[in-house]
């Protein structure tokens, strides 16, 4: 992420390129769905009820935002959000914005977020 000759205005300009990505409401619902197992494409937009297009055109931005990783088995593609930063992020809203929400509710676990630390 940061090497020894990153300064503080490329830090901030990743962290809020970082932010713009998950501002957008399907992306930040991609990054929920990602954020604890593997989906292709064509599962993935089923569950969000959009196009298979759409959906490409979102996880090419996370993908190339280093949210989101691909893994290619033969002819399909899955993928997975397992970004630190990210995954505490997700969990941080959740426990702001539902904070009666019951843990075991919750997409993005304690586990999901130690795992990828």
């Amino acid at each position: 992420m940061y090497s020894d000759e990153t300064t503080e205005d490329d830090r901030l300009i990743y962290h809020a390129d970082l932010l713009s990505q998950l501002s957008n409401p399907k992306r930040l619902e991609v990054c929920i769905y990602l954020s604890d197992h593997e989906e292709d494409v064509n599962s993935l937009a089923k569950k969000l009820g959009i196009s298979q297009s759409a959906l490409s055109q979102h996880l090419t931005r996370l993908y190339h935002s280093g949210i989101v990783k691909v893994r290619r088995q033969a002819q399909f593609r899955y993928y997975t959000c397992d970004h630190p930063g990210v995954l505490r992020i997700l969990k941080t809203l959740s426990e702001v914005f539902d904070p009666d929400m019951d843990k075991s509710e919750s997409k993005v676990t304690d586990s999901a977020l130690h795992d990828k630390s």
